[in-house]
């Protein structure tokens, strides 16, 4: 064989491969193509961010103005939150509680230095930061979800809402303002006592915000479609396994 056709022997084979290369490329890329329109993730669908932050401003804008208007007045004189709670003194004088729904919800303040229920008292930076990036870890899940997840993209939202709600009182006045109290007239049976507070024999002595009850609100929904879902559903973007 000369030198001039074993150039053109391998000119021909890198020809071949070559088109071959390309023909697996655009295989691919429409195969891609086709299961991002078949499950298009709900960042890059318009419907699903309408959906998202109205769910979002809703429960957000709900749990400011109430925290706002019942702190303004619940108690006897608007309660000015000021730098005594930072040093740990609470400005809300003693009040009664405020019916909403007799022996069902009333209204009573209270600040929480904690999470959820009072719990890990005094830590505010630690739960600043585990909220900040709860806050990124939502907005990144909602982002890579299917389109069609609507319930998902609600429960999502009110999470948010809810962490964003607590951040803010956090990040502005270092506690949560609480204001919501669910079932005031109701004892535990038998004489039964949570521990310690000196309203331990309430059935439900925890005061909340309507974050919280978005945050647990949400987290429920979660799991029910987490336990309803069966199979594994492809993510958006990606082929079935």
């Amino acid at each position: 064989m000369s030198f001039n056709l074993y150039l053109a022997s391998i000119w021909r084979a890198w020809k071949t491969g070559w088109y071959r290369l390309q023909i697996r490329v655009i295989h691919r890329e429409k195969l891609n193509k086709t299961s991002t329109d078949a499950h298009p993730c709900a960042g890059r669908h318009r419907a699903s961010w309408i959906l998202f932050l109205l769910v979002l401003l809703a429960v957000l804008a709900t749990d400011l103005v109430s925290k706002t208007l019942a702190f303004e007045l619940v108690a006897p004189s608007p309660v000015r939150l000021t730098d005594s709670v930072r040093l740990g003194a609470s400005p809300i004088p003693p009040h009664e509680a405020i019916p909403l729904i007799p022996s069902i919800l009333s209204l009573k303040l209270t600040l929480n230095t904690g999470a959820i229920f009072g719990l890990g008292k005094g830590r505010q930076w630690f739960f600043i930061a585990v909220s900040m990036v709860a806050v990124l870890v939502l907005i990144r899940v909602f982002w890579v979800s299917r389109a069609q997840a609507r319930v998902i993209h609600v429960a999502l939202a009110m999470i948010l809402a809810g962490a964003i709600g607590n951040l803010y009182d956090r990040v502005r006045f270092n506690a949560v303002r609480d204001l919501l109290w669910l079932f005031p007239e109701v004892k535990l049976p038998f004489g039964w006592r949570w521990s310690g507070g000196s309203t331990g024999d309430q059935l439900y002595p925890w005061i909340f915000n309507v974050a919280d009850a978005g945050l647990v609100v949400g987290v429920v929904l979660m799991l029910v479609v987490m336990w309803s879902a069966g199979p594994r559903e492809p993510v958006a973007g990606r082929d079935p396994d």
